[in-house]
């Protein structure tokens, strides 16, 4: 009995602690990315789990690669030198960044309490970087933006305004006038984009105009730096008074990041929720580009260097891109593996068949025990699934049960 126990002990032992090779499906959440002007130009994105490595792509998105250690908390935005391809910053309650193209990563504090939701890099000199967020002074989170004149190893923080508990979620440089910095921000009700002319040292409010709820995110045209966009829940609104006024552009929703073209200023895309817009007159118009991109949320999306009609976004549901200004769009997940997978069940009338829940992003089936998956239609207007069942008399007959009941 001894020898067989032991036996078993030994065995179980080795199958705790065996290796597993992850089978997909490709994909899963991405929360912000940036595109380092290299030749190709390299892709990095940043998922929404912490204790994730970047994920990064030298051939134009056709296969991805794990990149450096995984980060303790993953980034609220992705930020490349203006002088350095190899150099890359990355935010949230700490400063990340890298000196060679992800490979390593040190962190810098922010300072106790203190957390930063955006990055704008002075272009003529990115040892100057502006982080806009909040800080508690003891009391209240108060709005707080921080400068470092070391290339984010030191930070020195200004308090914005006396107000407590707001949403800053963005900011952005004057690419002309690198002492103009803006930040955008919700208030006791309104959403105002506030502006430094002194480098952060002071601050004066603008109000956009009423029901815009958060700027999500903000730019500067590089081709006119009096035109600011800002992109907040309800809307894109414009400025051509460097953020003085402002008008109400579009309705699409849930504009968390705006870019422009670089070489073609007028072309711009914002990632809104649940498709991509696009503008070609610098902001003005906007209509929907990114119908057919799956998954729940669009949270990034990505202008290329040189290739003025490629353009990438990330979704739950992993990266897509665009070769055609985004009138089509093409899954490019190769080598990306973060998926949660919420259920696995068998098919116990066909050997080797098993479906899959991708939470946020869709069911998928596999017939050859996991090589390939094949995305399956979506089911009805559900949420994500916590179960799947078959029929024992009829295995052809499916039951799923939607976690939100």
């Amino acid at each position: 009995m001894k020898t067989v126990l032991g036996t078993a002990l030994v065995l179980l032992a080795a199958v705790a602690f065996a290796d597993w090779t992850s089978i997909g499906p490709e994909g899963g959440p991405i929360y912000c990315g940036a595109v380092a002007p290299t030749s190709p130009p390299t892709v990095y994105v940043a998922s929404t789990s912490s204790g994730t490595p970047l994920f990064k792509s030298s051939d134009g998105g056709a296969s991805w690669q794990a990149t450096g250690t995984a980060l303790s908390s993953y980034p609220y935005v992705l930020a490349v030198s203006p002088t350095d391809t190899a150099t890359l910053y990355g935010v949230s309650y700490t400063f990340y960044r890298t000196t060679d193209a992800g490979a390593n990563w040190n962190q810098y504090s922010l300072g106790s309490n203190t957390y930063a939701n955006d990055i704008a890099i002075n272009p003529l000199n990115p040892d100057v970087i502006y982080l806009a967020g909040y800080r508690y002074d003891g009391s209240v989170w108060r709005m707080t933006s921080l400068k470092s004149t070391s290339g984010g190893e030191s930070w020195v923080a200004t308090q914005i305004d006396t107000f407590p508990t707001t949403t800053v979620y963005s900011m952005a440089i004057d690419p002309v006038d690198t002492n103009v910095i803006y930040v955008g921000a919700y208030v006791d009700t309104s959403s105002v984009v506030y502006k430094s002319t002194d480098c952060g040292t002071s601050w004066a409010a603008f109000n956009l105009p009423n029901g815009m709820y958060y700027i999500y995110s903000l730019l500067v045209s590089p081709s006119d730096h009096n035109t600011v966009l800002a992109g907040t829940l309800y809307g894109v609104c414009r400025s051509t008074d460097a953020g003085q006024t402002w008008t109400r552009q579009s309705t699409n929703n849930y504009n968390y990041r705006i870019v422009s073209v670089p070489g073609k200023p007028d072309l711009m895309y914002s990632a809104a929720y649940s498709s991509v817009y696009r503008s070609t007159d610098a902001g003005i118009t906007w209509s929907p580009c990114g119908a057919g991109v799956p998954g729940t949320t669009i949270r990034t999306v990505l202008a290329v260097p040189g290739e003025s009609s490629t353009v990438y976004c990330g979704s739950t549901a992993g990266m897509f891109k665009s070769t055609d200004c985004g009138a089509t769009w093409n899954e490019v997940n190769d080598g990306i593996v973060i998926g949660k997978i919420a259920v696995v069940s068998f098919d116990p009338g066909s050997s080797g068949t098993a479906y899959a829940e991708f939470i946020d992003n869709a069911i998928f089936k596999t017939t050859d025990d996991g090589t390939t998956w094949e995305r399956q239609p979506t089911v009805l207007s559900c949420g994500n699934v916590c179960n799947i069942l078959f029929e024992p008399e009829d295995p052809q007959r499916i039951w799923m049960l939607e976690a939100s009941g």
